[in-house]
C-alpha cells in the first residue's frame, strides 16, 4: 500500500483501502486506546504515602540487617581513621557481620507454606 513519492520518501496513500480477500478489522472507525481522555474525576487522585518498611518488619530481621550492614561499613571505614585500633577489632567486626548473617538466616521460615516450585508470582 506504499508508493514512492516525488522526493523519494515512502508514504501511505490517502485513499488506501483494505486489499480484497484480506480480513477487515472489526473496530474500523471506532475509538481505540489512544483516543482515551481522562475524566475530571480522576484529577483529584493523590497517591497514599508509603509506609515505613522497618516499622512492620520483625525485630530480628531489623537487628540482623543492622548488625551486618553496620559491621561491613565499620570494617571498610575504620582503617582510614587516624586512630590506631587494637588488633582484635577486625576479628570483632567480622564476628558482628557473621552474627548478623546468622540472625537473618534464623529468621527465614523453616518450612514452605506451599508445595509449589516458587515460580509463581
Amino acid at each position: 500500500m506504499s508508493t514512492r513519492g516525488d522526493n523519494g520518501n515512502f508514504y501511505r496513500r490517502r485513499t488506501a483501502q483494505p486489499q480484497p480477500g484480506r480480513p477487515v478489522p472489526k473496530n474500523l472507525g471506532q475509538r481505540g486506546p489512544r483516543d482515551y481522555s481522562v475524566s475530571a474525576e480522576e484529577d483529584d487522585f493523590r497517591q497514599p504515602d508509603p509506609k515505613n518498611p522497618v516499622a512492620g518488619a520483625k525485630p530480628g530481621v531489623v537487628i540482623g540487617a543492622a548488625l551486618m550492614l553496620l559491621g561491613i561499613a565499620a570494617l571498610v571505614v575504620f582503617p582510614f581513621l587516624p586512630v590506631s585500633f587494637p588488633g582484635w577489632t577486625t576479628i570483632a567486626l567480622i564476628g558482628v557481620i557473621v552474627l548478623g548473617i546468622a540472625i537473618l538466616f534464623m529468621q527465614m521460615p523453616s518450612k514452605r507454606s506451599s508445595r509449589g516450585d516458587g515460580a509463581q508470582v
